[in-house]
């Protein structure tokens, strides 16, 4: 059986019953999905269990159900991506962060470059699309949203701990190459903007190298891909390696 998730607020999951007073997931299971009593759905709250609920009580304000079991969510991947995406077109920007949060992707930083023409994004409708995408795809959690970050202080804040950051650009050593020769369960991965990472840019991730920081220039292969694309790819490679 399909199941439609939400995610709720812990508090809503107390005992043997789940009390839901959110509007906007009342408004989905009564008007959009047209639920009915005794149907049967997933909460999630935001830490990895779900708990399958028996709907008692459907009301303009309120929904009520009997909680029948609670378990651990299998689908979380165990290696922890960061997406640092680069600002762009909001469509573009919107479908990346989408995409992304469907193949397993743990967090974002959206960061400006030289080259990037947008400044900021709707921090409420990217949240909305993150946490949707996360239901639709059998997510345990819905990954974290950070404030947009210049691209150097986000590369050398990055730099600082213990997880390798890849940063996209076609001259760099081949992704099949770079992860035969490691080991890791967190990994940080930076995607320029349209047109690319600048010399300037590429050259602050060489001077951290030359410090012994853990940063490498990595290819995806001999293709261009888009803004939007190029971390999907790289975080599905990675994902399934």
């Amino acid at each position: 059986m399909r199941y439609h998730r939400f995610f709720v607020a812990p508090q809503m999951l107390l005992g043997r019953f789940a009390k839901i007073d959110d509007l906007e997931i009342i408004k989905q299971i009564s008007k959009v999905l047209r639920l009915q009593i005794n149907d049967e759905v997933i909460l999630l709250d935001g830490d990895g269990f779900e708990y399958v609920v028996r709907l008692l009580k459907i009301s303009p304000k309120e929904v009520q159900g009997e909680i029948l079991k609670r378990h651990i969510n299998p689908n979380e991947p165990l290696l922890k991506i960061a997406l640092f995406q680069s600002l762009i077109k909001k469509d573009n920007f919107e479908w990346a962060l989408q995409k992304c949060t469907e193949v397993g992707v743990k967090s974002f930083v959206p960061i400006r470059c030289e080259r990037t023409e947008k400044e900021n994004i709707n921090i409420l409708r990217a949240n909305k699309i993150l946490r949707e995408a996360a239901e639709q795809s059998g997510r345990a959690i819905v990954p974290k949203l950070e404030e947009a970050q210049d691209f150097a202080r986000a590369l050398r804040r990055a730099a600082l701990l213990r997880a390798p950051n890849i940063i996209l650009h076609p001259q760099g050593e081949l992704i099949k190459d770079f992860y035969k020769h490691k080991d890791f369960l967190e990994v940080n991965i930076f995607v320029g903007p349209e047109g690319g990472f600048t010399d300037a840019e590429i050259d602050l991730v060489l001077e951290l190298r030359a410090e012994g920081k853990d940063v490498h220039v990595i290819s995806l292969g001999s293709r261009i891909l888009r803004a939007e694309t190029a971390g999907l790819v790289a975080a599905s490679f990675l994902l399934n390696r």
